[in-house]
């Protein structure tokens, strides 16, 4: 991540499910008030299922994300997460890619999952 200080970690990032975690790019968005932050995760879909990553969400988005947004002075009211078992560009649809995602809204230096 080049645009922010206080990076997430190019690849291997460790998560509870074990699988390879790679981050792809940070979009802010609203003037900041939402941040989106992509993974390229190729085991979904394959190897692993949405349960066997459901976790992984929460750990990146504690681990990772919170202190890339504390070095950076970001205070967005919803963070989305997203893994891609392929790594396709921002809003392209393709049906043959699976992708996850999950809503947090930042409180207290933790995320906190927002069920949509």
């Amino acid at each position: 991540m080049t645009a922010l200080g206080g990076s997430v970690a190019a690849q291997d990032i460790p998560v509870p499910s074990g699988q390879p975690l790679t981050f792809l790019e940070f979009i802010s968005e609203n003037d900041g008030d939402r941040v989106r932050f992509r993974f390229l995760a190729p085991d979904i879909g394959t190897r692993l299922t949405y349960a066997d990553v459901f976790d992984d969400f929460q750990v990146v988005c504690d681990q990772q994300v919170m202190p890339v947004l504390a070095a950076n002075a970001l205070s967005p009211s919803q963070i989305v997460l997203s893994m891609s078992a392929v790594d396709i560009p921002f809003g392209e649809d393709n049906p043959d890619v699976l992708q996850f995602f999950e809503i947090f809204r930042p409180e207290n230096d933790l995320c906190i999952w927002e069920e949509f």
